[in-house]
């Protein structure tokens, strides 16, 4: 593990401040933008089973016996998806849609989102495009 240093600047007029730091990080989550996209698309796009998205993404090989079998960080963020907080240019889905279908909704949005992605799998696409 490794820190980041965040640069704080105070506006000299009305006081506020804002947090300046490298693009393609998300705010209060441990992963980065990329990682989450890459793991909604092997989720939703690959049908891979939790466990399996996990074992490709986390760089942490050790799990307890619950998270053995799934991720339910990939249910946070495709929850997350859903409200709107962790990517808010990913459309709505209706409200009966299920977790898998709202991660391959994000995937191929932030695909979109990639410079020149011509060529590359969409989950490298996805990847690349929620970096911007």
């Amino acid at each position: 593990m490794f820190g980041l240093l965040l640069r704080r600047y105070r506006c000299q007029r009305c006081g506020s401040v804002v947090v300046v730091g490298p693009r393609g990080l998300l705010r209060r989550r441990l992963y980065s933008a990329g990682a989450v996209a890459l793991a909604l698309a092997l989720y939703g796009l690959a049908a891979l089973p939790p466990a399996e998205v996990r074992r490709r993404v986390s760089p942490l090989r050790i799990v307890g016996v619950t998270a053995a079998a799934g991720w339910a960080s990939l249910r946070r963020w495709s929850r997350a998806v859903c409200a709107g907080r962790l990517f808010p240019v990913v459309r709505q889905l209706p409200a009966d849609a299920t977790l898998r279908q709202v991660a391959a909704r994000a995937a191929t949005t932030l695909a979109a989102y990639a410079p020149s992605s011509g060529g590359l799998a969409v989950e490298s696409a996805a990847f690349l495009g929620a970096s911007m």
